[in-house]
């Protein structure tokens, strides 16, 4: 990131895809990453799981993503985020106005504040939110000690192993899901042997999932025990 134009942050508040009231300043006191973006927007759509991921990592613990959607109606965002599994806040910029106060002339571009209010930095296009560089940096920034999201089930990012190239279905068939939990809906139902491509993988109460991408390019989660390395098998 790069230090910002932008002394103090623009306070803002808008609806988001769901219909509640979503303010800058509700935040203060935590680090807030701003991202600008649209469903149109291919690099938007490429960063998006991992930013899904930080926000599972982080998300209480003193850290929120703030997704502002650039002048789409809440019925293309709302079907977007739940397709591909996205729960972090998405406020819809109809009017364009967040857009011009942040000097936004292109997406995506993120922006992160801190609890103060203060822009402390800037990132201009497309990136990994998951890679182990950025993750340790977030984990400096916001601090662990004393945060109400550290102890118990919280999710960490495992950035340490590499991912598989390639997973499929242990057993028939392979159901992809919108969120980590076997209840949740499906986004998508593979057959024996179709392959995935994994794009992060988190743990927590016991077990772990794979975010993950299908040919069609479908994004959901597969839980760890049902898949197998393609290239790995025993």
């Amino acid at each position: 990131m790069t230090k910002p134009a932008l002394a103090k942050a623009p306070d803002f508040t808008l609806r988001d895809a769901g219909g509640a009231t979503v303010s800058l300043s509700g935040y203060r006191g935590s680090h807030v990453l701003i991202n600008f973006w649209a469903t149109w927007c291919g690099p938007c759509r490429d960063e998006m799981p991992s930013m899904e991921l930080l926000s599972r990592n982080f998300g209480g613990q003193g850290f929120t993503i703030l997704a502002v959607n650039q002048k789409e109606s809440a019925a293309q965002v709302t079907k977007y985020m739940k397709i591909h599994g996205l729960n972090f806040s998405a406020p819809l910029d109809l009017d364009g106005r967040v857009n011009a106060a942040y000097r936004v002339y292109g997406i995506p571009v993120s922006y992160l504040i801190d609890g103060g209010g203060n822009a402390i930095g800037m990132k201009s296009g497309a990136r990994d939110w998951a890679a182990r560089d950025v993750v340790e940096v977030f984990r400096k920034l916001i601090g662990e000690t004393g945060s109400s999201g550290t102890a118990g089930g919280s999710l960490e990012l495992e950035p340490t192993t590499p991912l598989p190239s390639a997973l499929r279905a242990k057993g028939s068939a392979l159901l992809v899901r919108a969120q980590q939990d076997p209840f949740s809906d499906a986004v998508a139902k593979l057959p024996a042997g179709e392959e995935v491509a994994p794009i992060g993988k988190v743990s927590g109460a016991g077990e772990f999932w794979y975010m993950v991408r299908t040919k069609s390019g479908a994004i959901g989660w597969v839980r760890g025990a049902e898949v197998e390395d393609v290239f790995n098998r025993k």
